[in-house]
């Protein structure tokens, strides 16, 4: 047998009857309209009482109503007198308001045990008048409204219109419009102007008239000075005698219903001559004296608080019933007309009596202003997006909902651009519609997402490297303040990357990709103070992944492999694009996980472990895992900008890896120990060229060979090992690293090329003869910058010289690459020493006899002859 919620009710409270001893006693209970309803006595003996608040006896009666949902729904509480009405918290007189959020607060669980401790809490705080106390919200007035009677939205804040702030109305009352766009049983207040203002406006050729395609009106506003009680009345005459008692008389009132009926029908007369469909029907008729906005008004109060002692504005909204309301629109037209005294008298005698009995309904008012309101979303990653001004590449799986995301959370202006269109097919996990299909991508996106806030959404269709990334005009991409590449494209990555390094103003920059199955995703961010994109975040995360690190490991088998995948997944025959598996759930989860990784970065709050980098990091990867891979997590990495160089001779520009630097110096300092501070030393260089972007990335550094000669004047590079220290670095990096260059030093000297330099850079090749051009790097300064690098301050950097030299026509395969430095035979006498960890090697004269067979042979043959 199922047991009804009264029944339960009357069990748990005749159960706490029982064991308490008198503090609650159940008197009586009977069927009422409100449902099953219990009368009890509860000792309120103990209550410490205060001036300020409400006058307790040492036992108080409460009816408590139960309806069939106990204990799934909460009861209400009533007190048996009207001894308490018009204090906080009291509404309708007797009715209890013990819950500011039921659905919160209400423990079902609890029962009526919990429901007998909230009240006997009530009581105690009532008594002291601390049921609102200082620093927390005030309970605002009682409003009974219904979305029946129409909803307004109210976006702008109050602020110092209101006539309890400092520079608050001098006569104690605001009276002003709200300027509202309507749409059905809508209004969106949208700003507060002036009464005058608005009477010109709506005369005014160049003032609005539609506001995103919906017609504008005006509402008057009053905001006085005092609280009108715990409760808004439903006659117009009770709700009068409040106004009237903060300076808002009935005169007022009239008057300004009157003023705004003027400006409405002037702007009603231009929107149905304009745009009829736009403008709607027409108000005068009976059928629509229901519409919201017919003889609307708002009130303020000062009833609010959100923290502090600083009291807002509650703000409440009425219109009156329709008979009332046709009078209402005679007695403003009758006051338009020319002369006729007696008869504007006459009909403000009339207007007078019947607000004595003209009911008026209270509107729903929806708050979205800063003042009052605080983001669900306030704290979080996503509160960075708030007012900012994003561009989204891409519009399909990730890039879509990242577009959605960013509106949600505020951003003032989003532009959305994509090539493609919307096909049947992507609708298993893009969010598009069957009635989108055909159209462009950027365009249903757009509007779709216009539909959600006030956020300015712009579509962008068509190839991005001609619509945004033209050469001829990229400051237009100045006005971003993020660029989210979401589009998986390689080739709009090399785009932006190639955008920012020659912009005047490099934006923060979010790259994202989902793995072959959606078990993965993975997001890299760059800073403003990066100095790189996409393309060299990915290319230092495939370099990471193969260094070995065990949580990486799927990152680089997923997105790095070393054996491309032949095995490509082909949604459509023919000639569609190749794309992964996965379902709507999954890329709509690693998009907000990958997202909220870059708002994490960009707002400060992500924190990577001291040993993954020592340097102030400017650049940020994440991998997200859902489905199977869920069990390794999220793992993060960072590093710090590269050291950014430029060769003007072929316009290459070198990025120098901080950690590649700081080989450098560690060579540089080991040499100056075993060798003199005077000594040079110098090695290759391991990275890559991207001849698209431009870019030399040099990744790292290796010191000189055993068989290389070093002195004050001269660095000879050896050839040990050379090749194999190659293929190592190839290995260990997945094949993305490999020779590139050579270095050395001047020490204390400049960094630019000797005579000896340029001769040698005639000669310089890569080892297996493939490469087309090597590049070189000197290191150097005068005096103290140059000793102060090696032995104390790191981050000052030594000069340093770029250069990319062309591999020379008819160059054999296989040559050695070769820097500076004397050919062997023809070293002049001198101090040298050897390379590794030897000591000097004395005074030499062509080939050391320490030298293997091996190195002298190849020597003579690729070297031998007078220096070039």
């Amino acid at each position: 047998m199922i047991q009804r919620g009264y029944e339960l009710a009357r069990r748990q409270l005749q159960d706490i009857a029982e064991v308490g001893d008198g503090a609650v006693e159940l008197l009586k209970e009977w069927e009422a309209k409100a449902g099953h309803v219990f009368e009890i006595s509860l000792d309120t003996s103990g209550v410490t009482q205060r001036p300020e608040g409400i006058a307790v006896r040492a036992r108080e009666r409460f009816k408590i109503a139960v309806d069939e949902g106990f204990p799934y729904e909460h009861p209400s509480v009533w007190s048996v007198h009207k001894r308490w009405a018009g204090t906080p918290h009291v509404q309708w007189g007797s009715y209890l308001c013990l819950y500011a959020a039921p659905s919160v607060e209400w423990n079902p669980s609890d029962g009526m045990r919990g429901l007998i401790s909230r009240l006997s809490e009530w009581i105690d705080h009532a008594a002291e008048g601390t049921l609102d106390p200082d620093g927390e919200p005030l309970h605002p007035p009682a409003v009974y409204s219904a979305s029946v009677h129409g909803s307004i939205l109210i976006h702008p804040n109050i602020g110092e219109r209101a006539p309890w702030s400092s520079k608050g109305t001098a006569g104690g009352i605001c009276r002003m419009m709200a300027w509202c766009a309507v749409g059905q049983r809508r209004v969106d207040v949208l700003e507060w102007i002036a009464p005058e203002e608005a009477v010109q406006r709506a005369v005014s050729p160049e003032a609005e008239i539609f506001h995103a395609g919906r017609p504008v009106m005006a509402i008057p506003v009053a905001l006085v000075p005092s609280e009108l009680g715990f409760e808004y009345p439903t006659r117009v005459k009770l709700l009068s005698e409040g106004l009237s008692d903060s300076g808002y008389d009935k005169g007022l009132l009239l008057t300004d219903l009157a003023r705004s009926g003027a400006i409405n029908r002037a702007l009603r007369s231009r929107q149905v001559s304009e745009d009829r469909s736009a403008a709607g029907m027409p108000w005068h008729t009976p059928s629509e004296v229901e519409d919201p906005l017919f003889n609307a008004m708002i009130i303020g109060t000062p009833s609010r608080r959100v923290d502090g002692d600083a009291r807002l504005a509650h703000l409440a909204a009425w219109k009156l019933d329709p008979l009332r309301a046709q009078i209402a629109e005679l007695f403003s037209q009758v006051q338009e007309l020319e002369g006729a005294e007696e008869l504007k008298a006459d009909v403000d005698a009339l207007a007078g009596k019947w607000f004595d009995d003209a009911a008026i309904s209270w509107m729903s008012v929806m708050e979205v202003r800063p003042e009052v309101t605080q983001r669900r979303d306030q704290g979080t990653p996503a509160s960075w997006l708030n007012d900012k001004r994003v561009l989204v590449l891409g519009c399909g799986a990730l890039g879509a909902p990242v577009a959605e995301y960013c509106v949600r959370a505020g951003a003032f202006q989003l532009t959305v651009a994509d090539k493609g269109t919307v096909t049947p097919g992507i609708l298993v996990r893009q969010p598009y519609t069957d009635s989108d299909i055909g159209k462009p991508k950027a365009e249903a996106l757009a509007a779709r997402l216009s539909t959600i806030s006030t956020t300015e959404v712009n579509p962008v269709v068509g190839n991005v490297r001609t619509t945004l990334f033209n050469e001829d005009a990229p400051a237009s991409l100045d006005d971003f303040d993020l660029i989210v590449d979401a589009s998986a494209d390689a080739a709009v990555r090399g785009l932006v990357e190639r955008w920012l390094m020659r912009s005047r103003m490099r934006k923060p920059l979010v790259t994202m990709v989902i793995g072959h199955d959606a078990q993965r995703g993975l997001v890299t961010t760059n800073l403003q103070s990066s100095t790189m994109g996409g393309v060299g975040s990915f290319r230092k995360v495939a370099l990471l992944a193969s260094a070995g690190f065990p949580e990486w490991q799927d990152v680089r088998d997923d997105f790095f492999p070393e054996t491309p995948r032949t095995e490509l997944f082909f949604p459509e025959p023919g000639c569609s694009a190749p794309t992964f598996v996965g379902s709507a759930a999954q890329t709509t989860a690693l998009a907000g996980l990958m997202l909220n990784e870059a708002l994490l970065v960009l707002s400060g709050g992500t924190r990577v472990a001291e040993e993954e980098t020592t340097f102030s990091a400017t650049s940020f990867a994440s991998v997200v895992r859902t489905g199977e891979a869920a069990t390794a997590g999220t793992s993060r990495m960072a590093w710090p900008s590269d050291i950014v160089l430029t060769d003007s001779s072929s316009g290459f520009v070198v990025q120098m890896n901080a950690s590649a630097m700081a080989e450098v110096r560690s060579e540089v300092r080991r040499g100056a120990r075993i060798r003199g501070e005077k000594i040079e030393t110098g090695g290759m260089l391991f990275g890559s060229f991207d001849e698209a972007l431009g870019v030399v990335f040099v990744d790292g550094v290796a010191g000189p060979p055993p068989d290389s000669f070093l002195s004050e004047t001269y660095f000879q590079h050896g050839v040990e090992g050379v090749q194999n220290r190659v293929d190592v670095e190839m290995k260990r990096s997945g094949n993305a690293s490999g020779f590139v260059g050579f270095w050395h030093t001047h020490p204390d000297g400049e960094a630019s090329p000797s005579n000896t330099d340029r001769q040698g850079m005639q000669r310089i090749v890569g080892p297996d003869g493939t490469l087309k051009r090597a590049l070189m790097m000197i290191f150097g300064g005068p005096g103290e910058q140059w000793s102060s690098w090696r032995d104390s301050a790191p981050h000052m950097q030594p000069q340093t010289f770029v250069r990319v030299v062309p591999r020379p026509a008819g160059s054999r395969s296989g040559e050695l690459a070769y820097i500076g430095g004397m050919q062997l035979q023809s070293l002049p006498p001198g101090k040298y020493f050897r390379g590794g960890y030897s000591q000097a090697a004395g005074e030499l004269h062509g080939i050391s006899e320490k030298s293997s067979p091996e190195a002298r042979r190849r020597w003579r043959e690729f070297f031998g002859g007078d220096h070039a």
